[in-house]
């Protein structure tokens, strides 16, 4: 008889097994590090800086590295380039495991980021471009984040600690990467017959670097990768400090990260309705409110505020730039310039340390989220001048001469 896995459809399959990937790659990375961090601050004797510092290298790492994906597919596959990502962050998780010294635990957290721009957006894309077509973006939702904050927990305490917890994630990513990618496949996309006009109407990377519109959408990304890395660095151990049990900053932590998922979703049909710039600056608005109400304090509301607000936020910004980038620059060569844009998220590195440093000061949190709900609200502030790009009459007449 054949299995249930043979059974379903091939594009099910794919959303399944990139999916799979893409959803254990998220929870392990910034979804859960800072759930898994109190016990590592504790056992490698970190503080509150030297603790952020390791989340400002996963997010210097993720960022700097955004570009080897279009690499990798220009020279190789992109089941390959899903294998090298499945490698690296094995190797992380191993890394982890063993790490006895503040430095040790730097090169893991760094080698993350390299692993999680390698099982990434771009690769996971690149692949189901061919089975679902312009809707391929919607099924990459981080689930992830929604529960891996109970999975860290229930591995620490089953696995005798946070250790053990690394070792499990190695040992689920081998099995997991094995299964998923023996059931990747690659076939082309499904938009052959729009090739010709998608390549008159398509900005290459160097046309789209000289856009102010480039540079307004990467400080969307940049602004909302900064709050995530620095609130999921310190969600947890701020909650705790100011009285919150860790079972309520956890279940909080995994709305929050519930958020990333649902509002895409949520807000795919709407963005049809009122256009990427609005869907940003709606996105902007969302994060900067919840990161006020987790400055206000650690009441039942702002607790929900908070974690629907930076959640929601966080999916809506990152569904606006890959939106307004494939709608404003075309898809030809939207790898590139999507790979491009993401170096603006190495900006977030200096979340985590600025805020760990003056932690470890001043002895609290509410004055640097207070901070990065002003910086949200300034982005916003330039992401409603939005326009589309124009050509310049020059240059168009040549792309479509």
């Amino acid at each position: 008889m054949p299995s249930r896995i043979s059974q379903l459809s091939p594009t099910l399959k794919m959303l399944l097994a990139v999916g799979i990937l893409y959803l254990i790659m998220m929870g392990s990375t910034f979804s859960s590090l800072g759930v898994v961090l109190p016990h590592m601050i504790r056992s490698l004797k970190m503080n509150f800086g030297e603790a952020g510092f390791g989340f400002t290298l996963l997010a210097l790492a993720a960022g700097t590295s955004s570009l080897l994906p279009a690499m990798a597919l220009k020279r190789w596959s992109g089941r390959t380039t899903l294998l090298a990502g499945v490698a690296a962050m094995v190797l992380a998780y191993l890394m982890m495991a063993l790490c006895r010294t503040v430095p040790a635990y730097y090169a893991g957290a760094a080698m993350l980021g390299i692993g999680f721009s390698l099982i990434g957006a771009v690769p996971g894309l690149h692949v189901l471009s061919g089975w679902v077509g312009d809707n391929r973006a919607l099924v990459m939702g981080g689930l992830g984040g929604a529960f891996w904050p109970a999975i860290v927990e229930t591995a620490i305490s089953v696995f005798g600690g946070w250790r053990g917890y690394w070792w499990f994630m190695a040992a689920l990513m081998t099995l997991a990467g094995a299964v998923c990618l023996s059931i990747v496949r690659e076939r082309a996309p499904l938009h052959d017959d729009e090739d010709s006009e998608d390549m008159k109407t398509s900005w290459t990377l160097s046309e789209a670097l000289r856009t102010p519109q480039f540079y307004i959408i990467g400080s969307g990304i940049a602004a909302t990768y900064l709050i995530a890395s620095t609130v999921n660095a310190f969600t947890v151990s701020y909650l705790t400090k100011i009285g919150v049990s860790t079972a309520i900053a956890v279940i909080a932590f995994s709305i929050q990260s519930a958020g990333h998922s649902a509002f895409p979703l949520i807000m795919g049909g709407i963005a049809r309705r009122v256009g990427v710039r609005a869907l940003l600056v709606i996105g902007l608005l969302i994060q900067a409110i919840g990161m006020l109400a987790l400055a206000v304090g650690s009441s039942l509301p702002a607790l929900i505020v908070f974690a629907i607000g930076v959640g929601g936020g966080y999916g809506t910004i990152f569904l606006a730039t890959t939106l307004s980038l494939r709608e404003y620059f075309g898809r030809v060569h939207y790898a590139h310039i999507f790979g491009a844009n993401q170096l603006f998220t190495t900006v977030s590195v200096i979340g985590p340390f600025i805020v760990g440093a003056i932690a470890d000061a001043t002895g609290r949190f509410d004055i640097s989220f207070g901070g990065c709900a002003v910086l949200l609200l300034i982005i916003a502030a330039m992401a409603a001048t939005l326009r589309p790009p124009q050509r310049r009459p020059i240059l168009a007449a040549v792309v479509s001469s």
